[in-house]
């Protein structure tokens, strides 16, 4: 499928989602807007407002209800399991406020995991983890199980698994939510560091003003809704 000449790294085109039951609870309702390649953007609004169900919505974790994600100018949305599980591996990093670490497995296995799935040479891909380690500044840590590490290495870590195969996009969903005030500045540091250095384009979602002042354009939600958005000097 042929793309559009510099079209956004993203595109949410008039997305909903609508959760079934009794009562039917739109969680996101017809929102639109588009990240560029080396943004570094958050999506805020109070609990409730719709920023995780959208975040699972882009990074095709859930399908939308109606309206269409885009990436680079394809559609992407609506592909089937095995494509979307492909275009996941190949092209998206996600940073969950659980860390989702694998507790049997240590920090560089756990780098390492979507290398393994591509299906990467041992050399390969413990070399890649060990680079990306050494970017969050954890590969002294290599050889240790999540339960001895800090909630910040542990992020930390899981920051290191969301880069290591070089995606295009990073979606972080309420990453410091679980990290003390300066450890969760010292994790947003870092991101706006890969994002600055290594080119990496982030999406992430907060309510935390202290985390969304970070950010360089701030998409705003309320109760499903787009409410505005600001952009700030880089």
């Amino acid at each position: 499928m042929s793309k559009p000449a510099h079209a956004p790294l993203v595109e949410v085109r008039d997305v909903e989602k609508i959760y079934p039951g009794g009562t039917k609870v739109a969680a996101v309702r017809g929102v639109s807007f588009s990240v560029a390649r080396g943004e570094f953007t958050a999506l805020a609004g109070p609990s409730g407002s719709g920023k995780s169900t959208l975040l699972n919505v882009i990074g095709t974790l859930d399908r939308p209800t109606k309206g269409e994600v885009l990436f680079e100018g394809a559609p992407v949305s609506r592909l089937g399991a095995d494509q979307l599980a492909d275009f996941r591996l190949r092209a998206l990093g996600f940073v969950f406020q659980a860390y989702n670490l694998v507790p049997v497995l240590t920090a560089v296995e756990n780098v390492e995991y979507p290398l393994v799935l591509q299906g990467a040479g041992y050399a390969e891909r413990r070399r890649e983890a060990l680079e990306a380690l050494r970017r969050v500044g954890l590969d002294k840590e290599a050889d240790r199980l999540p339960d001895r590490l800090s909630g910040g290495q542990q992020q930390r870590v899981a920051v290191a698994r969301a880069i290591v195969h070089r995606p295009a996009l990073v979606l972080a969903d309420e990453p410091t939510a679980n990290l003390d005030s300066k450890t969760g500045a010292a994790l947003l540091e870092l991101m706006e560091e890969l994002n600055r250095e290594a080119g990496v384009t982030f999406l992430f979602s907060s309510h935390d003003p202290a985390v969304l002042s970070r950010a360089r354009r701030v998409v705003r939600l309320a109760d499903g809704a787009l409410a505005g958005e600001e952009t700030r000097d880089a």
